[in-house]
């Protein structure tokens, strides 16, 4: 048992200096609360989010799936995947129509899940120069949730905060404890009206699906390891908290 300490060590140890993810493992689903605009429908949003399980999770909200009342919220599952190593995310390919800009992809079609500067960094057209019946590349980032604050829930909305939200309406919105959702999303302030927090969501039954063991035990562990190499491989020596079965396998 010794030497398979040392060996997972030592495995530890060089990834610390050969990787600089910063994320390790996926949690396949997330969902994007996203922001009805006037003129929009299920059909067009459900194409541009590249998915078709919108109505299992908009029971409620969804009457018709051509006539959304604008100004409303619903909820698009989509992948939550480690995006090129760097971030927790999906990036979706966004199909270019006459007219379109980064503004308008960003804040109206993906109703600002994304960014103009995201858009930007992503792909190598200029922002008055997109090109016809083109992609586009366009980055939602996504959250697996976090066992230091509850492993009670395990999926994750990704909410783009509107002028006039705050703390408080959004926690008695979604009926959730306000520390809760302060501490999923640390030193945001809710009621800043741009950017977004993670807050979790329910799944089509309407619960709170809770927060896999296993994805916890590392997801934990990797948010502690810290950038610094030497203090990774102190911190995430704590990935020995897998039982000796688990390591005996």
């Amino acid at each position: 048992m010794r030497f398979r300490h040392g060996l997972v060590f030592l495995v530890l140890l060089s990834l610390c200096f050969t990787v600089k993810s910063q994320c390790i493992r996926s949690c396949d689903l997330a969902l994007a609360s996203y922001f009805v605009w006037p003129g929009s429908n299920l059909s067009f949003i459900a194409r541009v989010m590249e998915t078709s399980g919108i109505d299992s999770y908009n029971k409620d909200v969804v009457p018709n799936r051509d006539s959304l009342l604008a100004g409303t919220r619903i909820n698009i599952p989509f992948s939550c995947e480690c995006v090129n190593g760097n971030f927790l995310g999906y990036m979706f390919e966004y199909d270019v129509n006459s007219g379109d800009t980064y503004h308008t992809v960003a804040e109206t079609y993906f109703s600002n899940l994304t960014t103009v500067e995201a858009m930007e960094w992503f792909n190598s057209y200029s922002p008055t120069k997109i090109p016809d019946s083109h992609e586009l590349n366009v980055s939602v980032n996504c959250s697996c949730g976090n066992s230091a604050v509850s492993e009670d829930y395990g999926l994750f909305i990704t909410y783009p905060l509107r002028p006039g939200e705050t703390l408080t309406s959004i926690a008695q919105n979604v009926q959730l404890d306000e520390t809760l959702l302060q501490r999923y999303n640390p030193g945001v302030n809710f009621s800043q009206g741009s950017g977004f927090v993670h807050i979790p969501g329910k799944d089509p039954n309407g619960s709170y699906p809770p927060l896999k063991s296993r994805t916890s035990r590392w997801s934990h562990c990797w948010h502690n390891c810290g950038s610094n190499c030497w203090s990774s491989v102190v911190g995430c020596w704590c990935m020995f908290w897998i039982s000796p079965k688990e390591l005996a396998l």
